[in-house]
């Protein structure tokens, strides 16, 4: 009994050891590619592409038995600048740090300006953009049976406003099976495709063989666009929002191309701007090909036909 005792014991220390490991390796995977991107903004920088952009964090943590993975405490900082955004928390479900999974999510949370960014602005600005923290849900699942790939993003400012779109697209497997031979390459590998000429010809190539085949976009506000429009014309940098909705419905009455349908629909929400929702449905998948092609051109003219052409939906409220 003893022996078995001993044994259990000496098994279940090996496994919380080899477990301490998995997660040790997967947290210095992280870290690593945190180092890799800051590298890689270093250089672009270097050669003016880009302001020399650097992350920071506080905490890495994983857990490869739920392969949950999430970093805490960024922040952004530009040199010539300081600080200038800090992000409370970033969240990946189901993702590998080194491999791209068939399924996987991801939440950031809390990004907001930071203070020496405050500072420049006046202080009603400043007291307004403080409160503002701006939160982001994403998900993916690819299937390789089919090619097909589908994708949501949520974008949420406070509880006051949101942006969110998902996505279904058809024939990635070539864009996918690139994308899985970068993940699988070693940091410094990634760092040298990513930064040579021919790489966004490489995954533009691989991107126009894919197909689009139905989509949906939904703004949603409760306050934020109403509060956003009254701090800018305190400041004298927009119009008050009785003139701004005034002048958006004379534009839309003013244009004769827009179908009557999408006209009632954008009436009412510019006069009550809480909820828009758009759908794509096409009959047939889309090619990025066809579309980049221009063939489509000559039948797709004017609003109508591309609302027809799209099986285009617009509800408002």
């Amino acid at each position: 009994m003893n022996k078995l005792v001993v044994g259990a014991g000496v098994i279940v220390v090996a496994a919380a050891a080899g477990f301490y490991y998995a997660n040790s390796q997967a947290e210095n995977a992280i870290k690593e590619q945190i180092e890799l991107a800051n590298q890689s903004y270093a250089e672009m920088a270097a050669t003016g592409l880009m302001p020399a952009i650097s992350i920071g964090y506080q905490d890495v943590s994983a857990n490869v038995l739920t392969s949950s993975y999430s970093v805490s405490g960024l922040d952004v900082s530009v040199v010539g600048m300081g600080q200038v955004a800090t992000i409370e928390k970033v969240t990946a479900v189901g993702l590998k740090p080194k491999g791209l999974s068939d399924k996987g999510s991801a939440q950031v949370v809390g990004v907001k300006v930071a203070e020496p960014m405050l500072a420049m602005l006046p202080p009603q600005m400043n007291e307004f953009v403080k409160g503002v923290a701006l939160h982001a849900d994403y998900s993916y699942e690819y299937t390789p049976a089919t090619g097909e790939l589908y994708f949501s993003q949520d974008t949420r400012i406070n509880d006051e406003f949101s942006l969110a779109y998902t996505f279904s697209f058809a024939q990635m497997q070539e864009l996918w099976a690139f994308a899985r031979d970068m993940s699988e390459k070693t940091p410094e590998e990634q760092l040298e495709l990513s930064s040579s000429t021919a790489y966004m010809t490489d995954v533009m190539s691989k991107l126009v063989k894919g197909a689009i085949k139905n989509g949906e976009l939904v703004i949603t506000n409760n306050g934020f666009i109403e509060r956003l429009v009254a701090m800018g014309s305190a400041q004298g940098q927009m119009p008050p929002l009785d003139a701004l909705q005034g002048m958006a419905l004379m534009a839309i009455t003013a244009d004769e191309n827009l179908p009557l349908a999408m006209k009632e629909t954008l009436t009412t929400f510019i006069n009550q701007p809480e909820k828009l929702q758009v759908n794509v449905s096409f009959a047939e998948p889309l090619s990025f090909e066809t579309v980049q092609s221009g063939e489509l051109a000559a039948e797709l003219q004017t609003p109508a036909q591309m609302m027809e052409f799209a099986n285009l939906k617009m509800v408002a409220n």
